[in-house]
Parts: C-alpha cells; sequence; structure tokens
C-alpha cells in the first residue's frame, strides 16, 4: 500500500500470496508462499467456499476473499476502519492500482478475532454435584392435556408459557401447570402437520417448523392459525434470535448451504437470509458428521453449536463472526472417530445441546451409555442395531456439566437415568425439562432449575 492505492489483485497476484486456510486473517506478517502453487490451484480451491489472502505492505494489512462465484471482495484498512469493496476479474484489465474514493469503498464491521480454548484449559471436578430446583410440573392424566411420548420437547415463553411439541400437535400450558389449550393436529391442511421439529413464540406468533412438510406455520397466541410458508431446507431445532428472525439448526445439502450447521431465517418470509457457521469446520467427517447440536440460550445476537460425536464447540454472532471455540477431549468424552459394533462395545457419548447462561457459564448435555447397558436387548434392523424406545432408558443415560468459561472451571455435573434430558430456555436462562412418571404410571414433564453452591438456584 502506497499513497492511498490498493496493489494490483488479478490471477497472477492471487497465486504469489498464500491462503490463510491456517493462519490468523489479522497476522502482521505475511504468510509464506508454498511452493509450486499456481493460479489455476486458487481457484479451484475457490470452488467450493470463499478462500482468504492476506498482504501486508506498509503497516497495512490488505486481504483478499475469492467468492465461490468468481467475484471478489477487497478488504482495507484506513483510519483504524475496515472499508471492502466488491468486484470482479475484469475490474483490473490495464489497470495497475484501485485508487482509494470513499463513495467506491463501503465501510465494513470489523470481524471480531476468534477466543480459542482447550478443554485441557479447564480445572475440572470429580465430585461437583448439582443441585435442581422444580418449578412446575406439566400434563394431565387423561384428555388433550396428557402428555404423549417419553421425549417431549418443551419451550417457554412470556406471552404463552409452556408448549409441549409433540409430533403433530402443540399443547399450551400455563405458568402453573394448567392445561389451556391444544394447537394442531395430523394431516396436511391449514394448521395441521406430518412431524414438528421445534416450536416458539416468534414476534407474537406461535410458529411450529414441519420437518417433512419443510414449511413454518403460523399462529397467533390464541392458537389461530394464519399461513403456512415454505422452508425448503433441511429443518431442525431453531431458536428465536430476536424480531423475527430465527436460527435452524441442520446440515443442508443444497449447493448454496452445503456444510453450514447454521440458517438464519426470516419468519416473514420464511426462507434463509444466509447460511453460516462452518469456518475451519465446513463439512467434518466420520460418524455424526451431519448432526449437530446447538444452543438454547446464548448471549443476544450469538449461537453456539457442534457436531453430535465431538466435544468441539463454537460461538457465532448471528451476522457469521466466528466468536470463541472450545476443542480438544473431556476425560468423559471423546471424539467419535469410527463407528462401534453395539453388540460389544457401549454407545458413543454425543453432544445434545448447549447453552450459555447471564454468568458466562457454558451448560452441556451429553447422551452417556447406561452402566447396564449390556443388559439391555438390540434388534437387528435393515439400517443396523437397534433399541426399541422402551428400552432405551435402560441404555442411555444424560449427563449435564457446567463451565464457568471466565474462571476456565468445571462448575459440575448432573446424571439422569434417561437419555430423554432437554435444556429449555426459563425466562433468559437455561433450565432443563424431563419426562418423569407419577404413580399411577401417567407421563409429566417436570421443569426443573438447576444450581450449585453459591448460585442464585442453590436450594
Amino acid at each position: 500500500m502506497k499513497d492511498g492505492t490498493a496493489r494490483p489483485v488479478a490471477a497472477a497476484l492471487m497465486a504469489s500470496m498464500a491462503p490463510l486456510a491456517a493462519c490468523d486473517e489479522y497476522a502482521t506478517t505475511a504468510p509464506g508462499e508454498p511452493p509450486g502453487e499456481t493460479a489455476a490451484e486458487v481457484q479451484q480451491a475457490a470452488a467450493d467456499q470463499p478462500v482468504e489472502y492476506a498482504l501486508q505492505t506498509f503497516e497495512v494489512v490488505e486481504y483478499v476473499e475469492i467468492n465461490p462465484d468468481g467475484t471478489m471482495t477487497l478488504y482495507r484498512f484506513r483510519d483504524g476502519s475496515r472499508y471492502r469493496l466488491d468486484v470482479t476479474g475484469t475490474d483490473f484489465h490495464g489497470r495497475d492500482s484501485i485508487p482509494w474514493d470513499p463513495d467506491v469503498w463501503t465501510e465494513a464491521p470489523l470481524r471480531p478475532i476468534h477466543e480459542t480454548l482447550t478443554w485441557a484449559d479447564f480445572e475440572l471436578c470429580a465430585d461437583c454435584e448439582l443441585e435442581l430446583t422444580e418449578v412446575v410440573r406439566l400434563g394431565d392424566s387423561a384428555g388433550p392435556g396428557a402428555i404423549e411420548g417419553a421425549a417431549a420437547r418443551v419451550t417457554w415463553s412470556e406471552q404463552l408459557g409452556s408448549v409441549v411439541v409433540g409430533s403433530t400437535f402443540l399443547q399450551i400450558f400455563d405458568d402453573d401447570g394448567r392445561f389451556v389449550r391444544r394447537v394442531g393436529r395430523e394431516g396436511d391442511g391449514p394448521g395441521e402437520f406430518s412431524r414438528i421439529m421445534d416450536a416458539h413464540v416468534v414476534d407474537n406468533r406461535l410458529v411450529a417448523l414441519d420437518g417433512a412438510k419443510r414449511a413454518w406455520s403460523i399462529f397467533n397466541l390464541a392458537g389461530e392459525f394464519i399461513e403456512r410458508l415454505p422452508y425448503g431446507y433441511s429443518p431442525g431445532p431453531f431458536l428465536p434470535v430476536g424480531g423475527d428472525r430465527v436460527v435452524v439448526l441442520a446440515i443442508d445439502q443444497s449447493p448454496e448451504a452445503t456444510g453450514f450447521p447454521l440458517h438464519l431465517a426470516d419468519i416473514d418470509s420464511g426462507v434463509p437470509l444466509h447460511h453460516f457457521g462452518s469456518r475451519g469446520d465446513a463439512r467434518g467427517s466420520g460418524p455424526y458428521a451431519n448432526s449437530v447440536r446447538g444452543s438454547v440460550t446464548s448471549r443476544p445476537g450469538t449461537v453456539w453449536w457442534g457436531r453430535a460425536g465431538s466435544p468441539r464447540v463454537q460461538e457465532w454472532s448471528v451476522d457469521d463472526d466466528l466468536l470463541r471455540v472450545i476443542e480438544g477431549e473431556l476425560p468423559w468424552f471423546l471424539e467419535v472417530t469410527e463407528t462401534i459394533d453395539p453388540t460389544r462395545e457401549p454407545p458413543s457419548t454425543l453432544l445434545r445441546s448447549l447453552a450459555l447462561d447471564n454468568r458466562e457459564h457454558l451448560w452441556m448435555t451429553t447422551r452417556t451409555a447406561d452402566p447396564e447397558w449390556r443388559e439391555v436387548e438390540l434388534k437387528r434392523t435393515p439400517g443396523g442395531w437397534r433399541v426399541s424406545p422402551e428400552r432405551r432408558i435402560g441404555y442411555m443415560d444424560t449427563r449435564l456439566d457446567i463451565f464457568d468459561l471466565e474462571e476456565q472451571r468445571h462448575i459440575g455435573t448432573y446424571l439422569w437415568d434417561s437419555p430423554y434430558v432437554r435444556l429449555i430456555d426459563l425466562g433468559g436462562e437455561p433450565a432443563v425439562s424431563i419426562v418423569e412418571y407419577t404413580e399411577d404410571n401417567g407421563p409429566q414433564v417436570a421443569i426443573y432449575r438447576v444450581g450449585w453452591p453459591g448460585s442464585a438456584d442453590a436450594s
């Protein structure tokens, strides 16, 4: 950089700059040049995702993103701000510089440099136990308020109270646990469902995502159907992130979304605004590579996610900024690198859900092997060995661990003899829901606050 101009960024120059796949994009020295790299190789690498390059001249760092469609985005820093310019290869024909012009270069927010920790950085506590305090129980002994199934998903909102998500209907309960109404039913008509993935109150509307139909069904708070909007991508659980926007967690194979686990969608249109959340980990490999899990609560405008078979988790802003990474292995949660033989080996530990509370504590639930897993009979199916739903409680447990991110210490653990424990957002703070049974074997959803010595929720 000299006299306010950016040096040429034509293909020949691209070939002379090293991809930053393994470098800090804000490095203060230029990376070395890989031997034998050509412009053709650079363009091939750009076919699947943006490729970043950096060049430092006269104490100013410049970097370039080559986009999948062949266009380029130039970035430069000037007077403490970052600016961008979208260009094509033809923009450089016959030119040897790009002049500085504030009407051409657009100011772009600085992306924060993400923080990377390893689980080995955390002080672990083997005998620190978490404490549960019951909040409410949901479910009638019979009728439309009866809970169906052992794995009910629950969401909460100030406007409605608790919403229990069934496969083809929603049940509304007030904050005292009284049944209010049932919304939806099985079918293909308006307000009917085939397989509900998740439901939340979003922008004063009750919104459910149907996995089979790949569509949003939208109701008012009285349960009256408003409209159905197509989603079009692989559906999954979703997280409201403010206004009418939500983040859907799923891996989709569409060309524009391949490998991305997070999808910011606008409920008013139904379709994603953008796909994000995969920098440095776009596709994954091994078992459970396409099974992703996310957070139920987080800082405003952010979401945590990880792959089911890995303890590596990431925090992203909804504007596509990688904020934090925690990687490595935990003593009870090792990376799943190969498919097990379930007739000989215990079920793998798998990530189930994440949450971040207001005190920067990261909550992680994992599904772990029950000590009596060998006693459970397996059934051979065309898809492999399976455990029948009624036997899964004897085959897998759920473990909750909470970590203090600021002090880098493990706060405690709680273990349930059930694979169906879920984290929920209870007024901005994480809580736990689990189906428990009354003396006459009636299912109820029990919601608990979780505490530990010195916490606000300690009993």
